[in-house]
């Protein structure tokens, strides 16, 4: 069935707006016929809305809404077309309207959540399905609000964390362009028949070398560059470029720390929704956005199936710390499996807030020092000639 956006006019003449799932444009309107509806505009939207996609924003206000307005004992249908009025007016609108639609003629939300996968990924789904088994979908959106908010804040925090040293070093490739492509260029009349210290000589014969073949150079960076993107796109780089970073010890403290906040937090969500926890692996390990962690995970699924501990799996892995492995041991022992990976995931949101603070402390001076040395050299292969006043003279 495809779902027909539609314009009409009201009894009181003014103009609405709605939606109409159909097997084709003529039962569409044979349907709201019907309903003695008066359509002035009729469109399949199937195929725009299919390819929707929520922005980050806008799915933590739907599902901050929607929780609350569920909460406050709404009906669901009646919860979403709330939900629908208010972005009426944004690009949106046909997403909600159809989700509308679908609960409205008897779909799950699930069901009508999965159509769209690039706004409500399985965890999400996954959650929903539970909740619509055990009659608490207040509740799980209300936990679905918080792990979105958590994971929007990861990356947020992993953005800024970069934005300042990047803004740094493209200062720095800036000033030192305008240095060798523009300065030093227009003193090189100064320094012409004299001889000169061998560290002025170099920094000319550098300007010289650069302006001589300044768009080869660009050419051959940008060619370099998009072969990287390239490689990086394939999944053996990526894995290779993964393994490596893992060697870098600030790196791996880095990466560890994301990861475990990520998986530890989402299958906390899901096992307290009542998802299964061979479903909450599969699901969980899928926004780890590690392949080797992945692999750790993917294993110890089948070895849980066979009825091993998951701290048992875990812990023959060098990739999870070993404070995860004994409190995930503990946790076991009392049942309270839940509650503890909560645990975890705030004390590693805490060490990656602290290893994100040290690494931006670490770059900002190393970039700083890099620009001083390169203005420094500059400078002072300039001033150099200038002190042979009796040079001058001459």
């Amino acid at each position: 069935m495809a779902l027909f956006k539609y314009e009409a006019l009201a009894g009181d003449g003014k103009k609405i707006e709605g939606a109409v799932n159909a097997d084709s444009l003529e039962i569409a309107k044979e349907l709201l016929k019907k309903q003695k509806i008066l359509v002035t505009k009729i469109f399949d939207s199937q195929g725009k809305s299919s390819k929707s996609e929520l922005s980050d924003t806008i799915l933590l206000g739907f599902t901050r809404d929607l929780a609350q307005l569920l909460q406050a004992g709404i009906p669901l249908y009646e919860s979403l077309l709330a939900i629908e009025e208010k972005y009426q007016k944004t690009k949106y609108h046909t997403i909600f309207l159809d989700l509308c639609d679908k609960v409205k003629h008897g779909k799950l939300l699930s069901k009508a959540l999965s159509l769209y996968p690039k706004s409500f990924d399985q965890i999400y789904i996954a959650m929903v399905s539970s909740a619509e088994e055990t009659g608490s979908l207040a509740e799980v959106f209300f936990q679905l609000e918080k792990l979105i908010e958590r994971q929007q804040k990861l990356k947020k925090q992993l953005l800024s964390a970069m934005i300042y040293p990047a803004f740094l070093f493209g200062f720095c490739i800036i000033v030192t362009a305008a240095l060798f492509f523009f300065l030093i260029p227009s003193m090189q009349q100064l320094f012409e028949g004299r001889e000169l210290h061998p560290l002025t000589q170099s920094i000319l014969n550098i300007s010289s070398f650069l302006n001589a073949h300044g768009l080869k150079l660009v050419i051959g960076l940008l060619i370099v560059s998009c072969g990287a993107v390239l490689a990086f796109r394939q999944e053996t780089s990526r894995l290779f470029i993964k393994k490596w970073n893992l060697k870098v010890p600030l790196f791996r403290r880095l990466i560890t720390a994301s990861v475990m906040v990520r998986f530890a937090r989402a299958l906390s969500v899901m096992l307290s929704s009542s998802v299964s926890m061979i479903d909450a692996l599969r699901l969980s390990k899928k926004i780890m956005k590690h392949p080797l962690f992945e692999e750790v995970i993917t294993q110890a699924e089948q070895k849980i199936m066979q009825g091993q501990k998951l701290s048992e799996e875990l812990s023959k892995s060098e990739l999870f710390p070993s404070l995860v492995v004994r409190m995930i041991s503990i946790a076991e022992e009392s049942g309270k499996i839940g509650d503890m990976l909560l645990n975890i995931s705030k004390i590693y949101e805490e060490e990656l807030e602290k290893n994100l603070s040290r690494l931006t402390s670490l770059l900002q001076p190393v970039v700083l020092l890099f620009l001083a040395i390169v203005v420094g050299v500059v400078v002072l292969s300039i001033l150099l000639p200038l002190t042979d006043v009796g040079s001058f003279l001459n």
